[in-house]
């Protein structure tokens, strides 16, 4: 899956260290619980976001006995790069929740994922089919690397839920990431949590070190670039190279890039290369970089799925993962997750959409469980944007409402692919807002 690149508002290139934004000192951001974490005081107004807490139909999709739902995801793609899994991972959360009786004695009506294929324009036809014909209650799991959905269905008020790595999930009230907005615009603010983990994989001390990010060549990857490089910048550490070299294709010839990156800290490679790129464009540069000798870190935010355990082209990357990934099975909710896995879809990976997947129909239950029997669209969103809040214990960390409409939360961990195995380097940690 190609991250969009984890948050947005940008610098005009490479920070190195002077772009103006706060920095906090080596050190002391430390990974802090993942409820309560520090939101600098940030509030959202929720008469500033789109779409409104009114639905035209606000009884659509809900009957005395069932909830329907339908999803829309990228499950195939001319490039290879997809989020297949997520449907799976929403349908099995839903299968649990019915064979425990539905919630508050209505049953989930789970219509199936629609495949946009990448397709921009697939995004609004079937965005618009789900909102009108099938008039799902909810959208869920909602994971495209477009967001050309948001007009549809903000024109019918549809509440989705998925991973906020599209501007869609930005500045509107019925869009609800598990991890928030993760391509923020415009806002004072930025997040501590990719210095925070950066600054954990160099071993907590970030003085004096330097990160190369490179990104896909479109206007949301620069912007998510940008941001990345601020968030890099807030514990210290130089970034040295901020481009988006790689056409969104893939990429074809990586000896130019390799050759910028490996000069880049004043004629030497840097400490860490971040790729926020889709799975075969991080394996080629990987590929590349290690053959041109880097020494440095790999991270990535696209190589951690089970399948891969032995894959010899990430062996010793680290991937970026923004909450407890499925290999800790010591944590009661992962444990439950991998057993719901088990019984309702045996022998699919839990890969990182499959858990988005799982988590977002998660929230959703939770929301719709707290909404009581006299549900209603209107009714679930004014709830949704007065202080709700979602988290669960070990495994997801807090989000906030109507607050990660505008911004993600600075919460993630850090897993490494060692052999034939998967080890968390970092547990699922939060660190800060703060202001730019």
């Amino acid at each position: 899956m190609a991250v969009a690149a984890a948050c947005s508002s940008s610098p005009d290139g490479p920070s190195g260290g002077d772009g103006g934004g706060q920095t906090v000192a080596a050190g002391s951001v430390k990974a802090g619980p993942i409820t309560g974490w520090d939101d600098a005081a940030y509030k959202v107004d929720t008469s500033s976001l789109q779409c409104g807490l009114t639905a035209k139909d606000p009884t659509r999709g809900v009957t005395d006995t069932s909830i329907t739902v339908g999803g829309l995801a990228y499950l195939t793609s001319p490039t290879g790069s997809t989020v297949s899994g997520t449907d799976v991972g929403a349908k099995v959360r839903f299968e649990r929740a019915n064979a425990e009786g539905g919630v508050n004695g209505r049953k989930i009506n789970y219509t199936g994922t629609l495949d946009n294929g990448d397709d921009v324009s697939r995004s609004i036809s079937q965005a618009k089919a789900l909102a009108q014909q099938e008039k799902v209650f909810a959208v869920v799991p909602l994971m495209t690397r477009d967001s050309n959905f948001l007009e549809p269905l903000c024109n019918d008020q549809v509440p989705f839920f998925g991973w906020g790595t599209n501007s869609g999930y930005c500045k509107n009230t019925i869009g609800f990431g598990i991890t928030g907005c993760l391509t923020p615009t415009g806002i004072d603010y930025t997040t501590t949590a990719y210095g925070l983990m950066i600054q954990s994989m160099l071993g907590g001390d970030a003085e004096g070190k330097s990160t190369a990010l490179v990104g896909i060549d479109n206007d949301a990857a620069r912007e998510g670039l940008a941001e990345l490089a601020k968030q890099v910048q807030t514990v210290g550490i130089r970034t040295v190279y901020a481009e988006n070299p790689v056409l969104p294709s893939g990429v074809t010839d990586a000896t130019a890039i390799v050759n910028d990156i490996m000069t880049s800290d004043e004629g030497h490679a840097p400490d860490v290369v971040l790729y926020v790129l889709d799975f075969n464009s991080v394996v080629k540069l990987t590929t590349a970089m290690n053959a041109a000798g880097f020494q440095g870190k790999h991270l990535n935010a696209v190589g951690y799925d089970p399948r891969l355990a032995g894959f010899k082209d990430l062996d010793q990357s680290y991937t970026i993962v923004q909450w407890t990934p499925g290999v800790d099975t010591t944590v009661p909710a992962v444990k439950q997750l991998n057993d719901d896995f088990q019984k309702y879809a045996p022998g699919t990976s839990i890969s990182l959409p499959a858990e988005a997947g799982y988590w977002a129909a998660d929230m959703f239950l939770d929301a719709v469980n707290k909404a009581g029997r006299d549900l209603t669209v209107d009714k679930l969103l004014n709830l949704m944007n007065n202080n709700y809040t979602y988290t669960v214990p070990g495994t997801v960390a807090e989000t906030r409402w109507p607050l990660n409409h505008n911004i993600g939360i600075p919460c993630a961990s850090v897993v490494q692919l060692n052999g034939q195995k998967f080890d968390i380097t970092t547990k699922l940690a939060c660190g800060s807002l703060i202001r730019k």
